[in-house]
């Protein structure tokens, strides 16, 4: 009889016995670990994720309202694997999630976070979906970004200048929203916009000499923020004619209304109010020769400080508006406000 159709049992623990024992239970082991591999592919779980949704504009695009950054406490849903590996990817980056909305048109918008997070190709990649029922619509504006070139003015106090300063470069560019710059224009009017540098004490700089120094520009024209494009700092050169002193003084701010409101209904429909009283006595240092210091405080009352009321108050009755105090000395002396000018809060209130 030929060897193939004789097939005795194998000596026990021979090499062929243990192969017979063996393979039946490594094939229940494969087809156990290939069962519960199958099933966690596709076996669903959710975990909460905490994200950090970045809004990303680009750089011909600004977000006027709305957050940059969004958190949320997000539900997902997915394989373990799917999940480990998001979780991962987001402890790398501090839990932010950068969502590109630069192609987005201007004007007012409102997003779905679905709909923000399928602009994100790794949360796309994961395979997961959200789950959440507290993920509300996230609503912002985008505006257009535009570049102006303005001029540079240097701000100084406790100095007077022999000759006029040379600012280097005299210019700058600037980036803002196009409606922020539109702003911009209106509160410059009737001049044209300028970027300040920095306040210096010039006190410190020895008459006579000629001086050279960097000084760091702020990034706001009229209080609105802009983008000086990396020029933090300008170089100004100068010459002390002399050194001026300093005093603090106490003002009172008064309101200066349209003649009309004295002759309509505009008090009997509306009061004044005041945020905080101090405000309104603010205290401000002055500077200039020693001279003109002390006439100036033998002449106070003829320091004006005021701020004029428009008809557009009375549309802003639910909110506070802060107002910059417009501070005028003698014109015979030689003597100026040293910083910024004081700002106060108030409203017209209906009665």
């Amino acid at each position: 009889m030929a060897s193939d159709e004789y097939n005795p049992i194998p000596r026990r623990f021979s090499r062929r016995w243990w192969l017979d024992k063996c393979q039946t239970p490594l094939w229940v082991a494969a087809v156990t670990i290939l069962i519960w591999v199958y099933a966690d592919m596709e076996l669903k779980q959710t975990q909460e994720v905490n994200v950090i949704i970045d809004l990303q504009t680009g750089p011909n695009m600004a977000l006027l309202l709305g957050n940059r950054e969004i958190h949320l406490p997000l539900k997902v849903q997915g394989n373990s694997n799917g999940i480990d590996r998001f979780k991962r990817m987001l402890k790398a980056r501090g839990d932010r999630l950068p969502v590109d909305i630069s192609d987005l048109t201007t004007g007012r918008h409102r997003m779905s976070v679905d709909d923000l997070l399928a602009r994100n190709d790794e949360f796309q990649r994961s395979g997961l979906s959200v789950v959440s029922d507290n993920t509300m619509d996230q609503r912002f504006e985008l505006d257009s970004v535009v570049t102006h070139t303005v001029e540079v003015q240097f701000r100084y106090t406790g100095a007077e200048l022999l000759t006029e300063e040379t600012i280097d470069p005299p210019k700058v560019d600037v980036r803002c929203p196009k409606g922020r710059w539109a702003e911009i224009v209106e509160k410059a009017k009737p001049n044209a916009p300028v970027i300040r540098t920095r306040e210096i004490n010039l006190r410190e700089f020895a008459p006579g000499k000629e001086h050279s120094t960097k000084v760091p520009l702020l990034p706001q024209i009229g209080g609105v923020d802009v983008d000086i494009n990396g020029q933090t700092t300008v170089t100004v050169t100068f010459q002390i004619e002399r050194v001026t002193s300093s005093r603090e003084i106490t003002l009172n701010v008064w309101l200066l209304i349209p003649r009309i409101w004295a002759e309509d209904d505009t008090w009997k429909e509306y009061r004044f109010e005041k945020f905080n009283q101090v405000e309104w006595q603010p205290k401000v240092n002055v500077t200039g020769s020693p001279e003109a210091l002390e006439q100036l405080l033998s002449r106070g009352n003829e320091i004006e400080a005021f701020i004029r009321l428009t008809d557009d108050d009375k549309s802003r009755v639910d909110s506070w508006i802060t107002r910059t105090v417009i501070v005028r000395f003698p014109s015979d002396l030689n003597v100026e406000l040293e910083g910024e000018s004081p700002k106060v809060m108030f409203k017209l209130a209906k009665r």
